[in-house]
């Protein structure tokens, strides 16, 4: 039957002609309202489609047939109608390849018929994509509901999914389908998006069949008049293929016309426009130019306002649901909205030319705040249920009994690690409660609250002894996040780290065995494991902050890792397939698989976690890179996830990596942060010894109770290393091969920073043109042995693969059994020789309640003077031995790499000699010659007679000095001869003039520098040549109001000079200049007669850009990590 059929009341003329001339006829019998309508069906389509030939044959298929049809190729590709197998059936063919848009291509069908010569214009468009195919009563149900109305203008299919086959070949339109509902007309949300009513999977059952007037239909099968389309020149092509049916039909609205949707006209749709990989991005523009387009002119700067204000916030819950590209598009949306601002203001004047209907019309089909909370609800709901298939009760005894076992063991493990670091440090708990502190060894007193502690990391200056410009260690970053977590207190986060270190290393290492076993006994004897390592408990003894942070962290960087490329296994229940039986793994019995929840959140994770660990260990980001690289080619997908990883490290260790590439100097990226010069021992672990699992010489297991006992500290290695080559002949080689990757490169760094000059790693680093002898000594040899067991570890963890029911040898069985018992009873047997041991004893770590400066001392070094003390005593070789004190000892946040390269921190000269001790690096510089000062002070006041010693203390902003009391006990016990030494010393300071005495009694005696000019040294001080007035500061600033007073005053800092201070007065620069005094060579500034506010200050080049980059990249990274569900595209 043809469109020609279908009619008003009889009119005399015969039924059923239906040829042009008759249906001129019928319009010059009945006027303005025809007794018989013509449609002409316009395909639009993209070149070659796989959809095409269906969607005409459907087109072809109608109960009621258009009068014509018209395809439309919007391609550049060669004719429709020469397409092999494609049959147009008389179909006019339009090129249309400029096309922009959808409604671009149906203006040129419909200029096409003009240009034919047609007699009559058609007074429908059904409008098609070439992946639309409409069931056969389509067009007959939309013309049925616009035939006895003239306000309907368009009117719209209901769509359903059109779905493919195995082969990808579509369904036929006509057959059976699931009927899964994609479109009953729309709405818009009070922020332009849009809101259909259904859910993601909703299937037809008719419920919305009630459903007439609606505010958008789409145009994928629409019926349109071609008289409106023409009136309002069609869809704005500036939307693209999203967003155009919703403003078009805005527009016909405003027009004062009706959109309606006829839900017994059904079309299968198969959204071929959401395969293109910007569709999100498109869609994004689509809906924020609908925004400013549809807002009213009143609302129209607050609506643009709010894109830009909510630009940022909109970002960060887009990447917190894990959608990197959707938080792109967010930050892009104000550039794209001032870019694209004419062509919206364009579109607004074309409504409003072609509005008969004021906005208000338009309010009872938007939809509501209160609708939109609903549908967003029900869509989180309905995606809840499709993620939770409920199992049966068989399937739920099994999960249930897996994760009971598992946490009973955890809780057992737990228990043992909390129970060993209760019996290690319960002792001191009730000291470091009460305000002590853990100090020894390789750590350093930590008296800083957190905003030190970050200006420290990223000042770029080094406040120890008279300052230098140097990069902060990268590992100051990471405690400042745990001195928050602890209370403001950077001694607070150090004394929990080592407190909880155990338990925390228990956890690391059974969450990271996890990832690669599913026996919870084989887990356990890997936190075990982990828990025993000797780099950890060489860190704990020895107070190594770094190497203990890298330890914690890198069985975290692991799991992270691999669960981003969806390695990990996961537990299943025993019957969730019928093929387990036969195919699957048995384990503990229960079946595991191979996991594929391939998450980004995992790889944020992951990249946060690396950094954690790169900065306890810079070394180890050259291997993150090689490691990454090499899992790459092993992962089974997500590749991409690996390479940004490493972002936040290379971020996080920028100012330390541009210091080294300055300086030549390679030895920065091995040494161990946070740690002075000497304290260590000379060397590090040889290359054999690290492949062990050593750092070095190790005594024999309990003191050496039987011979046998020395090879006791290389048996955990050795066993590990075992296990790991029988893994590469194993059924994962692949992660066995990743494993040794990681050990390889831990040890090939032991090797290059082993042994001096000439060492075979310092001759390769001298080709490379870096100074190779700067490694002799500086070796993060415990860090890299904890990279070399993870990758030992990793590797033989891979060849506990479960042993397939029914089949696996006696042997292998056995193996499986007798190696993990082995590795844990000699675990067990380390942590007990390493507890016999003593480890918290005077010579490491151990816990005080004395303070390194007595409280006047600390008075004086607090704001507003923030004097500094200088610290004598004697050596075992009787040389004075001196240090600047800040705080209370030297502090472990003004240690640094960079500056201890340059022999600043120490410094030690021979009483009685004639000059300053030499230093090998800097002559010349301010830095260089306020050392010199330091050491020349030092000799001074251990000769005890010059007059002028004062005058230099506190010129050089040192208040006062102070000598261990001595105590002849000591010299007894350990035959040093310290005592007598710092006896005498205490006897020279008596006798220095302006060097007054004001404790004794204690383990400390300190002396107050007083002088007649300057009787109260500070940090910072206003000279006019008569004397001195003090400048209250605050850290290395000054922020404060100061008096007029005479011409030529300076403000004089005791820090070593360096051009990047600045100092301002009212906002106006103050001339730098530099100041000998004392020997030193320190910053001050002309501050001229005037008064007002004074502000000084240390501005590092490139600071700014480097904390915006390290903000933002941390912020996207931390966003990424959270646990928070990823959105399902649909």
């Amino acid at each position: 039957m043809m469109v020609g059929e279908m009619t008003s009341p009889p009119t005399g003329l015969p039924p059923r002609r239906t040829t042009d001339t008759a249906l001129a006829a019928v319009r010059s019998v009945t006027g303005s309202v025809p007794a018989a309508v013509t449609v002409t069906a316009v395909v639009v389509t993209r070149g070659r489609s796989p959809y095409l030939e269906a969607t005409l044959a459907a087109v072809r298929g109608q109960s009621l047939a258009p009068h014509s049809v018209v395809v439309v190729d919007v391609d550049t590709a060669p004719s429709t109608s020469g397409h092999r197998g494609l049959s147009l059936d008389g179909a006019r063919y339009v090129a249309a390849s400029h096309s922009r848009s959808f409604g671009d291509a149906v203006n040129a069908a419909v200029a096409g018929l003009s240009a034919a010569g047609d007699a009559l214009t058609p007074d429908w468009l059904w409008l098609l994509h070439d992946d639309s195919a409409p069931a056969p009563g389509a067009l007959a149900a939309l013309l049925r509901s616009v035939e006895h109305t003239s306000t309907v203008a368009v009117a719209g299919c209901k769509q359903r999914k059109w779905e493919l086959d195995d082969d990808g070949t579509p369904h036929d339109p006509a057959g059976p389908d699931r009927g899964v509902l994609l479109q009953v007309g729309y709405t818009v949300s009070p922020t332009g998006r849009r809101m259909s009513g259904l859910d993601e999977t909703e299937i037809d059952q008719g419920q919305h069949d009630s459903r007439e007037d609606v505010l958008a239909v789409g145009l994928a099968g629409a019926l349109v008049r071609t008289s409106v389309w023409r009136d309002l020149d069609g869809t704005d092509a500036e939307y693209g293929p999203f967003g155009d049916s919703l403003e078009f039909c805005r527009r016909v609205r405003l027009a004062g016309h009706r959109v309606t949707v006829v839900p017994t006209a059904v079309v299968r749709h198969a959204q071929q426009s959401l395969a293109d990989p910007s569709h999100r991005s498109r869609m994004r523009r689509a809906r924020l130019r609908f925004q400013l387009v549809a807002a009213s002119p009143w609302a129209l700067g607050l609506t643009m306002l709010a894109i830009v204000a909510g630009a940022p916030f909109l970002a960060a819950y887009r990447l917190a649901v894990k959608q990197p590209t959707a938080a792109r598009d967010e930050l892009m949306a104000p550039l794209w909205m001032l870019l694209g601002l004419s062509s919206v203001l364009r579109a607004r004047r074309r409504t409003a030319r072609t509005s008969t209907e004021p906005y208000r019309v338009l309010r009872p089909l938007l939809g509501t705040w209160r609708q939109t909370f609903r549908e967003l609800r029900e869509r989180r709901l309905a995606r809840a249920d499709a993620r939770h298939t409920g199992p049966d009760d068989l399937d739920r005894a099994d999960l249930h009994r897996i994760a009971t076992r598992r946490r009973a063991v955890l809780a057992l493990v737990m228990v043992v690690a909390t129970g060993l670091a209760a019996a290690v440090f319960g002792p001191v708990l009730g000291m470091l409660a009460a305000g002590g502190r853990l100090v020894g060894g390789a750590l350093l007193p930590a008296s800083s609250d957190a905003g030190q502690v970050w200006t420290a990391a990223t000042s770029g200056w080094v406040r120890s002894g008279l300052g230098e410009a140097a990069p902060g260690d990268p590992l100051l970053l990471t405690l400042t996040a745990l001195s928050l977590l602890t209370g403001d207190s950077l001694q607070t986060a150090v004394n929990a780290l080592f407190v909880a270190a155990l338990p925390l290393a228990a956890l690391g290492g059974w969450a990271v065995a996890g990832a690669v076993t599913r026996s919870v006994w084989v887990r356990a004897v890997a936190a075990l494991a982990w828990t025993a390592a000797p780099p950890l408990l060489g860190a704990l003894s020895g107070g190594l902050v770094g190497a203990l942070v890298v330890h914690l962290a890198l069985p975290w960087v692991a799991l992270a890792l691999v669960r981003s490329v969806g390695a990990q296994r996961i537990d299943l229940p025993a019957r969730s397939s019928v093929d387990a039986v036969n195919d699957r793994p048995v384990l503990n019995g229960a079946f595991v698989e191979e996991g594929r929840g391939r998450r980004l959140g995992a790889a944020g994770a992951a990249g946060l976690t690396l950094a954690v660990a790169v900065s306890g260990a810079p070394v180890l980001l050259p291997i993150a890179v090689v490691v990454l690289a090499a899992a790459a080619f092993a992962a089974p997908a997500r590749r991409g996830h690996l390479a940004p990883a490493i972002l936040p490290s290379l971020v996080m260790c920028a100012p330390l990596l541009i210091h080294m590439v300055r300086t030549g100097d390679a030895g920065l990226l091995v040494a161990d942060p946070l740690v002075l010069p000497g304290t260590l021992p000379a060397g590090d672990a040889a290359g054999w010894q690290a492949l062990l699992g050593q750092t070095g010489l190790q005594d024999p297991w309990f003191g050496g109770l039987s011979p046998d006992m020395a090879l006791g500290p290389y048996l955990l290695g050795g066993l590990l290393c075992a296990v790991a080559l029988v893994a590469l002949a194993g059924p994962r080689a692949a992660g066995a091969r990743v494993g040794w990757i990681l050990a390889v490169c831990g040890l090939a760094v032991v090797v290059l920073a082993d042994g001096g000059s000439g060492s075979l790693g310092a001759r390769g680093l001298d080709a490379l043109g870096l100074d190779g002898g700067a490694l002799d000594g500086r070796g993060s040899g415990t860090a890299l042995t904890s990279v070399v067991l993870l990758g030992l570890g990793g590797a033989a963890l891979c060849t506990t693969r479960a042993v397939r029911a029914r089949r696996a040898a006696r042997t292998v069985a056995v193996a499986g059994v007798v190696v993990p018992l082995v590795i844990g009873l000699v675990s067990a047997a380390g942590l007990a020789s390493w507890y016999v041991a003593e480890p918290l004893s005077d010579d490491g770590v151990h816990a005080t309640a004395l303070p390194a400066v007595p409280a006047v001392g600390q008075q004086m070094q607090a704001a507003p003077r923030q004097t500094r003390v200088l610290q004598l005593g004697s050596g075992d070789d009787g040389a004075v031995e001196y240090a600047l004190l800040r705080g209370d000892g030297t502090q472990l946040a003004d240690a640094s790499v960079a500056a201890s390269a340059r022999g600043q921190v120490t410094g030690t000269t021979e009483a009685g000699t004639d000059g300053p001790a030499a230093h090998e690096t800097g002559a010349g510089s301010p830095a260089t010659a306020a050392r010199d000062a330091v050491d020349d002070v030092a000799v001074r006041l251990a000769g005890g007679s010059d007059p002028d010693v004062a005058e230099r203390l506190a010129a050089l902003g040192i208040g006062a000095v102070q000598v261990p009391t001595p105590d002849v006990s000591d010299d007894a016990a350990d035959g040093s001869g310290r005592a007598v030494g710092n006896a005498e010393l205490t006897a020279s300071l008596d006798m220095v003039p302006g060097v007054e005495r004001v404790t004794q009694g204690q383990p400390v005696t300190l002396w107050r520098v007083r002088t007649e000019q300057n009787p109260t040294p500070g940090w910072a001080r206003i000279e006019d040549g008569r004397s001195v007035t003090l400048v209250a500061s605050g850290g290395p600033s000054v922020h404060v109001d100061v008096a007029a007073g005479d011409a030529g005053r300076r403000v004089v800092l005791a820090e070593s000079a360096d051009p990047r201070w600045s100092a301002t007065l009212d906002g106006h620069r103050l001339e730098p200049v530099e100041v000998a005094t004392a020997g030193a060579t320190l910053q001050a500034f002309e501050l001229g007669p005037d008064g007002g506010r004074l502000d000084i200050g240390y501005h590092a080049p490139h600071r700014t850009g480097w904390l915006l980059a390290l903000g933002l990249v941390g912020a996207v990274f931390v966003l990424l990590a959270l646990p928070v569900r990823g959105r399902r595209s649909r």
